[in-house]
C-alpha cells in the first residue's frame, strides 16, 4: 500500500499538480455522479423489495443515468458544496438545499416530461433521503483517500507567520477539508517558530512575487488581522493582479463571525458586515424544538431498550437507591430543573467524596477545577462503563421532552458554577441546557473550564440547525472512540 501511494503521490507531484483544481473539479463531479446513481439503485430496491413488492415502478435509462444526475450535480456545484475552505455542518447545509432543490426541479421535469406516472411519493422521499445520505458518504470517503494519498490539496502561500496562519492551517487539514499545501509563507518577521521550522519563510516581497508567477500559485492569503489599512490595500494591490485566489483576514477576531452576513455597497465601495443572533427568532427557537422532539421519539427506539438492561444492571451491583436520580442544574433564564441520570455512584456517594478530598489534595485540586475526578473512588464497575460511553445521561432525553433541556446546548451547570461565566452568563441563560453540546464534541471531559465557557458562548451566538445536526454526529463519535470520557 505504502509503494502504491509513492507512486500516485510522485505521479501526482511531477504531472498533474498543475492542473490540480481541474481534477479536483472534475473528480468531485464523478463522485457526485456515482453517490446518485447508488442513491437510486438503493431507492428503487427499498421501494420494490420492501415497500411495494407487486408494484410496477422504473425509471427510464436516460433519467436514471443522465437526466436526474445532471440535475443534482448542477445544483451542488451551484450551491458550493464542494468550497474547500467550509466547515463540517456548513457542509451538510449546502448538500441538504442541493439536494432538496434538485428534487423539487426532478419532479417537476418528470411531470412535464409526463414520466411521473412511472414512480410513487414514497420513491421520492426514499431517493431524497438516501441521495442526501450516499452525497454526504462520498464526499468524505474522497476527502479521507485524497488526505491519506496527500492529493488534491491546494498549493497556497501565506502572508504573515503568526498564530493566525498557525489556526488557518490547521483548520484547512481538519474539520473535514480537503487540506492544503503550505509551499511558503511570506513575513519580514516571523512570529512563529512552528512555521519557521516547518515551512520555507520568504524575507523579501520581489522573490515571492517571481515564486508565484514561475509555479502558477493560485492561493495567497494574508493572515494578519491587525495589519495597517494601507500596508493591506497595498498587498492587495501588488498580489491580484498575478493570483486567481486572494484572501485576508478582516479584523473580526471573537465576533460570532458564523452568522456574519456580507453586503456589498458597490458604489460607495465599501462592504457592511451583519451579525443575527438566530436564536432571538421564534421560527428558530420552533424549529430547534420540533427538532428536539423528533429525535427524541426517533432515539426513545434505542434507549429504551438499553435503559431497561442498564437499569437492572445497576440494581444487581449496588442495591439500596434508584437506578436513576436527578441532581438540580440551573436551566434556561437561571430556574432550577431536576436533571436526571442513570445512577453510576454507591448510594453513600457525598459521604464518601468529602472523605476521598480530605486526604487527597490532588484530587480536591482536580474536582475544583473540572468538578469531576479521573479516578473517581464513588464509581461503580457499571458506573465506570456507562460514564465512558455516557450511557448515563440517556435518561435526559426526559429532560427534553418536558422542555427543560434540548439535545444541543450549553452543558448544564450546577449553582458553584455559575461564576466561572462571569459576563457570558446571559448567553447562558438565552437557552436551554443541551445532553451535548460544543465541548462535548470537542473533547468531553478533557476541556479546560475557560474553553468551555468560550465554546458554550460561541454555540450561542452562532446557533443554526446545521451546527445541531453535526455536532450530535461528532458526539457520537467521541462517545464510540471513548474520546475524553471519564
Amino acid at each position: 500500500m505504502n509503494s502504491i501511494r509513492t507512486v500516485i503521490k510522485n505521479f501526482y507531484g511531477m504531472k498533474l499538480k498543475k492542473y490540480s483544481n481541474g481534477i479536483f473539479f472534475l473528480s468531485t463531479i464523478l463522485i457526485e455522479y456515482i453517490s446518485i446513481l447508488i442513491a437510486e439503485k438503493i431507492s428503487l430496491i427499498i421501494q420494490h423489495s420492501l415497500l411495494f413488492p407487486n408494484g410496477e415502478f422504473f425509471l427510464l435509462d436516460l433519467y436514471f443515468y443522465i437526466l436526474i444526475p445532471f440535475i443534482y450535480i448542477f445544483f451542488l456545484q451551484y450551491n458550493k458544496a464542494n468550497e474547500r475552505f467550509i466547515l463540517y455542518w456548513e457542509t451538510l447545509q449546502r448538500i441538504f438545499w442541493a439536494v432538496l432543490y434538485s428534487e423539487v426541479f426532478c419532479v417537476i421535469v418528470l411531470y412535464l416530461f409526463k414520466s411521473a406516472d412511472y414512480i410513487s411519493r414514497s420513491y421520492i422521499i426514499i431517493f431524497f433521503v438516501m441521495s442526501f445520505i450516499c452525497i454526504c458518504i462520498g464526499r468524505n470517503l474522497f476527502i479521507k483517500l485524497c488526505r491519506k494519498l496527500h492529493i488534491m490539496q491546494e498549493q497556497v502561500i501565506f502572508i504573515g507567520a503568526g498564530k493566525t496562519t498557525e489556526k488557518l492551517i490547521e483548520f484547512a487539514n481538519n474539520n473535514n477539508c480537503l487540506g492544503i499545501d503550505v509551499v511558503g509563507i511570506f513575513d519580514t518577521k516571523p512570529e512563529s517558530k512552528k512555521l519557521q521550522n516547518k515551512y520555507y519563510i520568504f524575507n523579501d516581497f520581489n522573490e515571492l512575487k517571481k515564486y508565484i508567477k514561475k509555479y502558477d500559485i493560485k492561493t495567497v492569503i494574508i493572515a494578519i488581522p491587525s495589519i495597517d489599512k494601507v500596508k493591506l490595500f497595498n498587498l492587495i494591490e501588488d498580489l491580484q493582479p498575478i493570483v486567481q485566489n486572494l484572501m485576508f483576514i478582516p479584523n473580526v477576531v471573537g465576533m460570532p463571525v458564523f452568522n456574519l452576513e456580507v453586503k456589498k455597497l458597490y458604489q460607495s465601495n465599501m462592504i457592511l458586515l451583519g451579525i443575527r443572533n438566530n436564536l432571538t427568532k421564534k421560527s428558530n427557537r420552533l424549529l430547534k424544538r420540533i427538532f428536539d422532539i423528533w429525535f427524541s421519539l426517533l432515539a426513545m427506539i434505542l434507549i429504551v431498550p438499553v435503559s431497561i438492561v442498564v437499569m437492572i444492571c445497576i440494581m444487581i451491583e449496588s442495591p439500596g437507591a434508584m437506578p436513576i436520580f436527578k441532581h438540580y442544574r440551573v436551566g434556561k433564564e437561571g430556574k432550577l430543573f431536576p436533571c436526571y441520570k442513570f445512577r453510576s455512584m454507591v448510594p453513600n456517594a457525598q459521604e464518601k467524596l468529602q472523605e476521598y478530598l480530605k486526604s487527597n489534595p490532588e484530587a480536591r485540586a482536580e474536582w475544583n477545577t473540572y468538578f469531576k475526578l479521573k479516578d473517581d473512588p464513588r464509581i461503580t464497575k457499571i458506573g465506570r462503563f456507562i460514564r465512558k460511553t455516557s450511557i448515563d445521561e440517556l435518561p435526559q432525553f426526559i429532560n427534553v421532552l418536558k422542555g427543560e433541556m434540548s439535545w444541543v446546548g450549553p452543558r448544564p451547570i450546577i449553582k458553584d458554577e455559575i461564576h466561572y461565566y462571569g459576563k457570558y452568563i446571559n448567553d447562558y441563560y438565552a437557552v436551554l441546557p443541551g445532553i451535548t453540546g460544543m465541548w462535548q464534541a470537542n473533547g468531553r471531559s478533557d476541556t479546560g473550564y475557560d474553553e468551555r465557557v468560550v465554546l458554550d458562548t460561541w454555540y450561542v451566538r452562532n446557533w443554526n440547525i446545521w451546527i445541531d445536526i453535526a455536532l450530535i454526529i461528532k458526539t457520537i463519535k467521541a462517545v464510540l472512540f471513548g474520546k475524553g470520557a471519564y
